[in-house]
């Protein structure tokens, strides 16, 4: 696994710091929740029928809001299934693929511990 943190809160920190109403980190976490369980989904049967276009399409969707959220270990899984995806074959994709509901239940637990009132 990569040695990147699962959560990098500084950002939503900062956000917060600067004025931004406090349910902010609860309507992301809801977001988070809403849009990314449907996009891995997306991604597994893309893969089952080996289809690479819709898997760069969501890998790379995933990565960009995995990496607007600070989720930076999840964000990476999505950005090298997007890369093998472009380069089209699949060597490490499955099982990152595979990995990905993990991934989310560790984004999940970092961000309630970040932000425990959330």
């Amino acid at each position: 696994m990569s040695g990147l943190p699962i959560l990098d809160a500084q950002p939503l920190r900062d956000l917060l710091e600067l004025g931004a109403e406090g349910g902010l980190v609860q309507e992301l976490i809801a977001l988070y929740q809403e849009d990314v369980p449907p996009r891995m989904s997306s991604l597994r049967e893309a893969m089952a029928t080996g289809d690479l276009p819709r898997m760069l399409m969501e890998a790379h969707q995933l990565k960009g809001a995995l990496g607007n959220l600070g989720l930076m270990r999840f964000a990476d899984m999505a950005a090298r299934i997007e890369a093998e995806a472009r380069g089209g074959g699949l060597v490490e994709g499955p099982a990152l693929i595979e990995a990905l509901p993990a991934a989310y239940d560790e984004g999940l637990a970092a961000f309630r511990e970040a932000f425990p009132g959330a």
